[in-house]
């Protein structure tokens, strides 16, 4: 059996501490070279998870008039409605959560008979999914416990669920270049945990984060009975749904197991929100979650005493129901060709170089592209982890990145934020993909040249990662 001994939680914020210093310490007149003589200025952040895209313009004009009601004291007739407008579950978000962020329960593949979800079944938060998934683990803890995380899960994932005083055991993907969760291993990490004692539930990242993978019924199914037969609470993360064309959720499904049928919906909790998928900002963004499990869903209630203000709450309204379905498509749309241009260029570079420098994971789809790069190439420059390669690119590159350790992954790779990269917040642009994969080729060219990654921290006086104090 393989487990990863990666300190998730201490990994991300080692990383965090880490970027702050080498930004101080990167000059803003640093320039970086590209490939035919280009450099360049500032630090790509392919760093960050917005799409910088705009909301759909019929729900940014729903928020203009739902603002304009607000600022003028006027109201629709139901907002005065206690339960609708209720500060700790507005009725009616709940009831928006219900048919339209978990839409794709209801009939989610050919043969699957689906989930309707309720309203009652549904919980939601201000702002952010993430609050939910600190609750939902917190109802699960105890004592020396562990959360099984599958490779491949949301870059700060550890940090929340250390929060609870868990630690996260991570069971390895399929070693393809699929990344997908791979039944087995976990059914083997499953079973060692329940043996020890130590196991508290799963949080999985579904669609994926960092990597997209494509899953077959019948994979998806293994991986179901895998979780149903371990009698194991499960936190699935579907934040990413909306940007794939056809995500079958896991809650949706039931599988047959040696105790009998089990509905995967009452032993999931699923959270989502509206940030990713309908663009939504700041005062405009909620989370919520859904599961079968209602005992479950009131232990986390109770714990999630934040207030929504009546004010947000119909701001989340007005996107929510004004996002049309079109708007998903088109967005997919610009993902997908962002992707291929994406890929395009990582072909080319792998060419000019020979061999296969870089190899991209997962299928291609949604915002961010996960690439593994070539271990001997690493090696040579004294890169020995991706939180070393985070810090490569960086430093040398000026490419800031999520190395794939703070995702649970030992793989030698990053995520870069294909979609929207920037250099500064609200400044994303599409175009600027070019230019990061043009640095990205010169420092290849670099390191094939016996540039080190000692060499590279030179320049600006910094001590090499592992020197730091963890």
């Amino acid at each position: 059996m393989s487990r990863f001994a990666l300190d998730v939680a201490e990994l991300s914020t080692r990383s965090e501490a880490r970027k702050r210093l080498v930004r101080k310490a990167i000059p803003p007149t640093a320039r970086f070279a590209g490939t035919e003589g280009r450099r360049y200025t500032g630090i790509i952040d392919a760093y960050h998870g917005e799409t910088g895209l705009a909301p759909d313009p019929a729900a940014v004009r729903a928020l203009d008039r739902a603002w304009a009601e607000l600022l003028h004291t006027d109201p629709p007739p139901d907002y005065a409605d206690g339960g609708r407008y209720d500060k700790r579950q507005p009725g009616v978000l709940r009831e928006l959560a219900a048919d339209k962020l978990f839409e794709r329960f209801v009939r989610p593949a050919d043969g699957v008979a689906g989930v309707r979800v309720r309203p009652e079944e549904v919980l939601v938060c201000p702002y952010s999914s993430t609050m939910l998934l600190e609750e939902a683990v917190a109802t699960l803890a105890r004592p020396g416990g562990v959360i099984v995380c599958p490779e491949g899960f949301y870059k700060s994932a550890g940090i929340h669920i250390r929060k609870a005083g868990l630690r996260v055991v991570c069971c390895p993907a399929t070693p393809d270049d699929r990344f997908a969760i791979d039944p087995a291993a976990l059914a083997d990490c499953l079973a060692h945990y329940r043996g020890t004692g130590e196991l508290c539930g799963v949080v999985l990242t579904l669609p994926g984060n960092p990597v997209v993978a494509r899953y077959s019924k019948a994979e998806l199914l293994a991986v179901a009975r895998v979780l149903a037969e371990a009698e194991v609470p499960v936190v699935c993360d579907m934040a990413f749904d909306r940007l794939v064309a056809a995500h079958l959720p896991l809650a949706a499904l039931e599988v047959d197991t040696a105790a009998g049928p089990v509905r995967m919906y009452d032993r999931v909790l699923t959270l989502t929100g509206n940030s990713k998928g309908y663009n939504a900002f700041g005062p405009c963004k909620i989370g919520a979650a859904c599961t079968g499990d209602a005992d479950w869903l009131a232990r986390i209630r109770a714990r999630l005493t934040i207030a929504f203000q009546r004010e947000t709450a119909h701001l989340a309204r007005a996107v929510l129901e004004h996002t049309p379905d079109r708007y998903f498509e088109h967005n997919r749309k610009l993902m997908r060709e962002q992707m291929s241009g994406a890929l395009d260029r990582i072909a080319d570079l792998n060419r000019q170089a020979g061999r296969k420098v870089l190899r991209p994971l997962g299928s291609a789809e949604g915002m961010f592209l996960s690439v593994e790069f070539d271990a001997a190439l690493l090696a040579a420059a004294g890169v020995d982890s991706a939180a070393r390669l985070e810090d490569l690119l960086l430093v040398a590159a000026g490419i800031d990145s999520v190395a794939l350790d703070r995702t649970g992954s030992p793989r030698l790779g990053v995520r870069l934020n294909v979609l929207a990269p920037r250099k500064a917040p609200r400044r994303e642009s599409r175009d600027l993909a070019d230019e990061m994969f043009d640095r990205l080729t010169r420092l290849v060219g670099e390191l094939t040249g016996g540039l080190t990654y000692r060499a590279a921290l030179v320049e600006y006086g910094l001590p090499e990662l592992d020197s730091m104090p963890s």
